[in-house]
This record gives structure tokens, C-alpha cells and sequence, in this order.
């Protein structure tokens, strides 16, 4: 099937910062082979607390993850190594949230073609969202040190009951 990326120089993975749920990071540590306690350090991850391209409803002092590397880790070339199973805000750019396209970043063939083709939106998207969206506001009344997030937020993306 003709990629609409294959059009593209790739500004979105070089000039955005790539937000990822603890779902993503959960699944491309899985893919990858990757133990979870290392993802971090070969993939470096920081807490922002603003959202490009509204992925997220953010209020003051919330956080969310981000893939800490301009252009993405994980792109070579124009092309991304794990799109299989890439962080959902990718695969479902320029596609927002709310199903409006945003082709801000996307030269004509590849805005033309994802109108036609659309994007690959997991299912389970909106839903991973707001679990994850949940799981941040329980991080965010908890007011934790920074440094424990990630472990509550492995803990409760593997056991959302806890």
C-alpha cells in the first residue's frame, strides 16, 4: 500500500516533540526487546507539561511523556524503524484527536493522499487516551517526586485496578 509518509522529508518526527503514553512506551519496550528499567536511558524520555497538537486536554501541572530527541530516535533517514508499532500520536498524524487534519508540517502528496488513504489511528486510541489521561490525574493529586513517575505510571498501566 502507497505510504503517504514517502512523500514527506519527515518534519513532523524532526521538529515536533513525539508525546508517547506509558501504553506506547509499554509496547515499544515489548517490540523492541527492551526491559522496561532500561527504555529510559536507550530511549531517553522526559515529562513535559504542555502538548503539541492538543493530544491531550492539559491542565496546569500535568504531565505527560515525550520522547527527548530532535529528530526522533527512532527515525533514520525519512523513514521510521518500528511504524508498526510507533506511538500512537504518530500513527495517526497529521490526524488530531479530535479527527481533524492538521497538515501544518505535510508538503502537498502526502496531504493529498492522507485525506484519500487516511492514517493508521489504532482502534483503541481514544480509549488508551483517556485510561492514560486517568492515570496522569492519579500521578498529579498524588503530587510525587518526579523521579517516581514512571514507576507509578508502569505500575498502573500494568495493573490499572491498583
Amino acid at each position: 500500500m502507497l505510504n503517504p509518509c514517502s512523500f514527506c522529508s519527515a518534519e513532523c518526527c524532526k521538529d515536533h516533540y513525539i508525546t508517547v503514553t506509558i501504553f506506547d512506551v509499554l509496547r515499544i519496550s515489548e517490540k523492541t526487546e527492551k526491559k522496561l528499567e532500561e527504555f529510559a536511558e536507550i530511549y531517553p524520555l522526559r515529562l513535559i507539561n504542555f502538548d503539541n497538537d492538543m493530544v491531550l486536554e492539559m491542565q496546569e501541572g500535568e504531565f505527560i511523556l515525550c520522547l527527548k530527541s530532535h529528530p526522533c530516535v527512532f527515525l533514520e533517514g525519512k523513514k521510521c524503524r518500528i511504524h508498526g508499532f510507533a506511538p500512537s500520536v504518530c500513527r495517526t498524524y497529521p490526524k488530531r484527536i479530535d479527527g481533524k487534519f492538521n497538515f501544518r508540517l505535510c508538503p502537498m502528496p502526502s496531504a493529498l493522499l492522507f485525506r484519500i488513504l487516511g492514517t493508521d489511528m489504532p482502534v483503541n486510541y481514544r480509549d488508551e487516551l483517556r485510561e492514560y489521561k486517568k492515570i496522569v490525574a492519579e500521578w498529579n493529586k498524588k503530587k510525587g517526586k518526579k523521579k517516581d513517575c514512571m514507576d507509578f505510571l508502569i505500575s498502573r498501566a500494568r495493573d490499572p485496578i491498583a
